[in-house]
């Protein structure tokens, strides 16, 4: 036993003894998802396992969640002449098994009953080193270190599916799937099991030894002489001869295939006519040849085809796979028999390896292995403390209604081991645990929650709804104004307490400080919602005369505000903001281009303050802005809003995968719907050069729905202003936009704020996730893991003033990790809410994406596909593409096909130098030759939508970006990548056309070369001195020659023998060279004319145009830099630059083109269908204020304030003091307006 662990040893982190599984302060932790690790949901509520138990379990027919082997008792499977409700021993099956960079499939037979199991493991090859490993192993374990997996069952294909795929050679039973609840990990097993291909009355045959002496005696009576070395022996060798038939087949190739004569004695004997159809179901052709009453013709052998999976292993379903399941089972029978050489190596010990994890001895022994406390952590007896805090740690995400259960057993493993260390770590998570209450309505032993409820003016115990709690709230900060910091804190901390995703979320929504529209109007005092806005600005005005102090008087204000954006009301902001004035609570950040007094263009769009490292986002966020689709959904939410009942939410199925949300992704996609509202209502009404997205909006988009319901927030008064922004950046020089004309377009019309102003926020930390596809030109070499490296990086200011120290920082890695900024953006006390990390590393593709699938999840279907069952809406109508994915074996004429809904498609930029956006989409598009699979490939479009997204893929294998020019057409014609079937005139000519690409691209290499090819004219220099350079060894060519060169001389015997004349033709030196320039002309003369009958061809296919509507560009490094968009206004016709809060125009179309097609920086292009351009985008106008009246329209005295967005002025300020908002005399309110 180990000695009393030491709480005051500097080798252990003792906080992780006082901290409960997933509130530890540690580096930030990737959540990498997977299809399949998706169905892990909040409320399933599926326990997992340690692989070493999963193991366990499967070969014991127990699991303790999947019902696989209930669902077999309730089947009554009579399919084996063996029972198979037993422990099962597995062996390795056949050639079945291999692994390769993203998967590993191991095939398997259980030694006693024939049922096969096959392992399909597979991961993520992109985050293949997040995967769980025993390395990261340490004690205490942390929340950040995941040293094996956890093993939950996810669900079965369902029972129509598994009719579908169940054969002959592949008789499938079951079909589950497991995923590792890790959350940087995306391994995931898939477990198939399928009946034994030999039927119960071909093992009879084969084990009759009573049928076979039969034959035996009968056969010596009428030919004694020819069986006369036969022996009894011969009655037990009928497995043992068709394990020899089926070895030689399998071996054997197809003109070497062996015939079994029916004369043969062995055969006539142990087999005869009573076995002839176990012959016929392996598929051997019976020739009768019937000579004086006596069969004596032969059974032939099909001969299977070679195997054609990766590392030359068979594929499973075939007929060679099945003739392996077949002998495979033939030697169960020989190993039982005990006839075989030696015994059967399971295949346990290898099955655990590929799992990550070592086998437990004599575990089935253990009189523990089936108690409860073992089977609820997922744990195995005598495995180590560090497992167990594993499974332990795992369990708790999974099961938080049994977090209590779940220390109990803990205690009692560590009971049980009689670790002094565990014991400890045990009875301190106890102790933790008793101290804290774990959602709402349970104990609550400290007291911490029913004091956030007496504080509300609640009693406890905690059984209240929230809606209940949300009018506590308000009435509190009705009734004590200034204590809205502690009373957003109270709410928060009640909110974190509840496992309830929809509760949860509905509390921290509530405690935002931006206030919602019911909240302030109960701060306000006004009954009802819809009141004239003097009505609202009169009984601001009058609690302001009240107010004790400046937080009464700030929240008053920030209520006025609230009604102001609610009710989008340009004359209650207007109210609102000369009585901020009034009262001196001007943001002074937020007015200084107010402040600078720059003049502002109206004609110009309103441009995006950056908010702290959201360039990406601004940029997405100005191009949506001008999708009609877009702006409809949007500012007409109330007509698509999914509503929030478990029914609708439960049947809302996102996207072409059909997947599934819970009530906390509905809440926040509602949320984030409601807020990118209120921005296009800035947008299109702003007097400003630029408005400020909200911090909610920008971290709906960012952060995962699990964050925001999950994480806390920092007190917003409490921190810098920097500690509002996401993680620092790399430190390096700030790529400075261009200064000369000859670097970028030249712009005109310029309506900016100060570049200083957002000069700290210019470039922030993303991280472009490449999209690895197995034949991409590009990416041919072997990938090998990078590290991450996280680099801390200066700010403006600190690289001016110390351009050396940046530049030493640059070379310096540093960890970072800061508090992020939650959806909510509320407010609480030290005490109850702790900062967390949260990483931003995302690219423009990724926020797109997050932007849809908020606004997907947030609104109704509004039709169904009757076949695919997909739910289809604006969004997908708008911008999903439909792809179809084809491949074929060499030795097939079918094709086969997987269908895809995606939201763009992807163009490869050249591996060097420029290239056409046709030739980048090509490498995604068009057919691909895949020599070591043996397959050929290639995907077409089948659908288009009005809007399509390109995405250039400059992300490479070794964490690099692709800089290289991708030539941006003006109008892009997609006849070319179109679906079409497979015997048309319009596919012979597509694989026409791919062929003379292939050769155009062969014949640019070898002339895009400076000099002569040398391996080439090496190769005729050797021909012409060739005998010379055998008798002096070729020590020079050996050296010089590269490898190809070398693989030539060894292939020579390739396809037969060397004729003596072939070397042995006389060329000089200089006739070699005047050999290899005439070849050069003639691929000259080739590549024009390959190149003009490829031209042809495609000139013809222009009938699918799009137009170019907007460009997303990125402008640094792969993991860092700045992004802006160019969008064309197609009715003003002009191409506008936006970069956050900046807005400029060039109407030289041309000039654009030019300058975005030579260089690297566009990333993300936007084109829409050329005939329904003006249907589908636009760029809006901004809506001018309407005249006022003379009175309204008075000029205002003193400085000229802005609101907290900065984009309305105050006009008027006299009339906003408190004498003149509110008379008491009942004299008529003042008047206000919009500049």
């Amino acid at each position: 036993m180990a000695g009393k662990h030491d709480l005051r040893s500097q080798d252990q982190d003792t906080s992780s003894y006082a901290a409960l599984p997933g509130t530890e302060q540690t580096d930030f932790v990737p959540h990498n998802m997977t299809t399949m690790k998706s169905h892990l949901v909040p409320d399933r509520e599926v326990a997992g396992s340690h692989p070493s138990r999963w193991v366990y379990e499967l070969t014991n027919n127990d699991f303790t969640v999947c019902d696989m082997f209930e669902r077999a008792r309730n089947a009554k499977l009579d399919c084996t002449y063996y029972t198979w409700d037993h422990p099962h021993k597995l062996v390795i099956n056949g050639n079945q098994s291999f692994q390769t960079p993203s998967s590993r499939v191991l095939s398997s037979i259980c030694l006693d009953c024939h049922f096969h199991f096959v392992f399909k493991m597979a991961w993520d090859e992109a985050h293949a080193d997040a995967r769980c490993h025993s390395s990261q192993a340490r004690w205490p374990l942390r929340d950040n270190q995941f040293p094996w997996h956890h093993l939950v069952w996810v669900g079965s294909v369902s029972d129509a599916d598994i009719l579908d795929n169940h054969s002959k050679y592949y008789p499938l039973l079951a079909r589950e799937h497991f995923v590792c609840s890790a959350p940087p990990c995306t391994f995931q097993v898939t477990l198939e099991v399928s009946e034994p291909r030999m039927h119960t009355w071909w093992v009879q045959l084969l084990l009759d030894r009573d049928a076979i002496r039969e034959q035996l005696k009968l056969s010596r009576e009428q030919e004694p002489s020819r069986y006369e070395g036969a022996t009894d022996d011969w009655a037990d060798q009928a497995p043992l001869n068709l394990n020899t038939y089926l070895k030689n087949l399998l071996e054997s190739d197809p003109d070497d295939v062996r015939s079994i004569s029916k004369r043969n004695k062995r055969f006539a004997v142990l087999f005869g006519p009573r076995c002839f159809s176990i012959f016929h179901q392996l598929e051997f052709s019976e020739q009768v040849l019937d000579r004086n009453g006596v069969d004596e013709g032969v059974f032939t052998p099909n001969v299977p085809a070679p195997p054609g999976g990766p590392s030359g292993a068979t594929e499973l379903g075939t007929y060679r796979a099945y003739l392996e399941d077949v002998r495979a089972e033939v030697q169960c029978l020989i190993h039982k028999a005990g006839q075989g050489p030696e015994g059967p190596t399971l295949c346990t010990s290898a099955l655990l390896s590929d799992l990550g994890c070592s086998e437990v001895v004599d575990v089935s022994e253990n009189p523990l292995v089936n108690t409860e406390r073992y089977k609820m952590l997922g744990v195995l007896p005598t495995q180590s403390r560090e497992v167990i805090v594993n499974a332990y740690k795992r369990q708790w995400d999974l099961l938080p209604t049994r977090r209590r259960t779940l220390v109990d057993n803990l205690m009692a493993i560590a009971n049980d081991i009689g670790e002094d260390q565990l014991s400890d770590y045990a009875m301190t998570q106890s102790s933790v645990f008793d101290s804290q209450l774990q959602r709402q309505g349970t104990s609550d032993d400290d007291g911490v929650v029913s004091q956030a409820l007496n504080f509300l003016g609640l009693q406890p115990p905690n059984n209240y709804s929230a809606d209940s709690i949300i009018e506590a709230f308000r009435l509190k900060l009705a009734r004590d104004p200034a204590d809205a910091v502690t009373a957003r804190s109270m709410l928060m901390l009640i909110a974190r307490t509840s496992t309830d995703d929809s509760y949860q979320a509905a509390l921290l929504m509530e405690s935002d400080s931006k206030m919602s529209l019911d909240t302030a109007a109960t701060i306000l005092g006004l009954d009802v919602l819809d009141v004239p806005w003097q009505t609202a600005a009169e009984t601001a005005s009058k609690k302001l005369e009240r107010s004790k102090g400046p937080e009464e008087t700030e929240v008053y204000l920030d209520a006025l505000d609230a009604m102001a954006v609610h009710t989008d009301s340009p004359t209650l902001k207007q109210a609102a903001l000369e009585l901020r004035q009034a009262n001196g609570f001007l943001g002074s950040s937020d007015s200084r281009g107010a402040a600078a007094g720059q003049p502002v263009d109206l004609a110009l769009p309103v441009g995006l303050h950056n908010i702290g490292n959201t360039c990406y986002l601004n940029s997405l966020l100005q191009y949506l802005f001008t999708v009609k689709p877009i702006r409809d959904i949007v500012l007409n939410y109330e007509d698509s809003r999914l509503d929030l009942t478990d029914e609708s939410i439960k049947a809302r199925l996102l996207g072409g995968n059909k997947m599934q949300m819970d009530r906390g992704e509905a809440v926040v996609a509602q949320a984030f719907a409601q807020e990118l509202a209120t921005l296009f209502r800035n947008l299109q009404s702003s007097d400003q050069a630029a408005t400020r997205p909200s911090q909610r909006l920008a971290n709906a988009v960012l952060l995962s729905t699990h964050t925001l319901l999950h994480s806390p927030k920092q007190p917003a008064a409490e921190q810098p202003a920097t500690a509002l922004q996401p993680p620092p950046l790399p430190a390096r020089p700030s790529p400075a936009l261009p200064t000369n004309p000859s670097q970028d377009v030249e712009m005109t019309s310029s309506a900016s704020v100060p570049e200083s102003m957002d000069a700290d926020r210019s470039y922030e930390k993303v991280e472009t996730t490449a999209i690895e596809r197995e034949t991409n030109p590009t990416e041919l070499a072997a990938k090998e893991p990078q590290q991450d490296v996280d680099i801390q990086m200066a700010d403006v200011e600190q690289a001016v003033a110390g351009a050396s120290a940046a530049g030493r920082a640059s070379e310096t890695t540093h960890e970072t990790s800061t508090a992020a900024e939650q959806m909510s953006g509320g407010v609480a006390t030290d005490d109850a809410v702790d900062s967390v990390s949260v990483d931003q590393k995302q690219d423009v593709e990724e926020v797109m994406g997050s932007i849809i699938n908020r606004l997907q999840a947030a609104i109704r279907p509004s039709s169904i596909d009757g076949k695919t069952g997909i739910q289809l809406e604006k969004i997908m109508e708008t911008f999903f593409v439909t792809t179809v994915n084809y491949t074929k074996k060499f030795d097939e004429n079918i094709y086969q096909h997987e269908i895809s809904f995606d939201r763009s498609i992807t163009a490869f930029p050249a591996p060097d130098g420029p290239c056409s956006l046709y030739d980048a989409l090509g490498r995604n598009f068009d057919q691909q030759i895949l020599e070591e699979s043996k397959l050929s490939r290639y995907t077409a479009i089948k659908t288009l939508p009005p809007v399509l997204h390109v995405l250039i893929q400059r992300s490479q294998s070794m964490g690099s970006k692709n800089g290289n020019p991708v030539v941006i057409p003006e109008i892009l014609y997609l006849d070319r990548y179109m679906d079409a079937p497979h015997d048309s005139p319009v596919f012979r000519r597509r694989v026409e056309d791919w062929a003379l690409n292939d050769r155009i691209a062969d014949l640019k290499s070898q002339l895009g070369k400076a000099d002569p090819d040398l391996s080439y004219m090496d190769f005729l220099d050797a021909c012409t001195n060739g005998t010379q350079g055998r008798n002096e060894g070729g020590s020079s060519g050996d050296q010089e020659s590269p490898p190809r060169v070398a693989a030539m001389g060894d292939n020579w015997d390739f396809d037969g023998p060397v004729e003596d004349d072939f070397l042995l033709e006389d060329y000089s030196s200089v006739e070699a060279r005047g050999t290899h320039a005439a070849i050069r002309g003639m691929m000259d003369k080739e590549l024009v004319q390959r190149e003009k009958a490829l031209e042809q061809h495609l000139d013809s296919m222009k009938s699918i145009p799009y137009r170019l509507h907007a460009v997303i560009c990125h402008r640094g490094h792969l993991m860092s830099g700045h992004y802006w968009v160019w969008i064309c206004d197609f009715e003003d016709r002009v191409w506008r630059w936006y970069n956050d809060a900046d807005v400029k125009e060039n109407r030289d179309t041309a000039e654009v083109l030019q300058t975005l097609s030579t260089s690297g920086e566009p990333y993300f292009l936007c084109y829409v269908r050329d005939e329904d351009k003006h249907e589908y985008v636009d760029v809006p106008k901004r809506q001018r204020p309407t005249e006022l009246s003379p009175e309204e329209a008075a000029p205002p005295s003193g400085p000229t304030p802005t609101d907290a967005d900065g984009d309305v002025k105050v006009l008027d300020a006299e009339q906003s003091t408190r004498g003149d908002v509110v008379d008491g005399d009942g004299e008529s309110p003042p008047q206000y307006r919009i500049e």
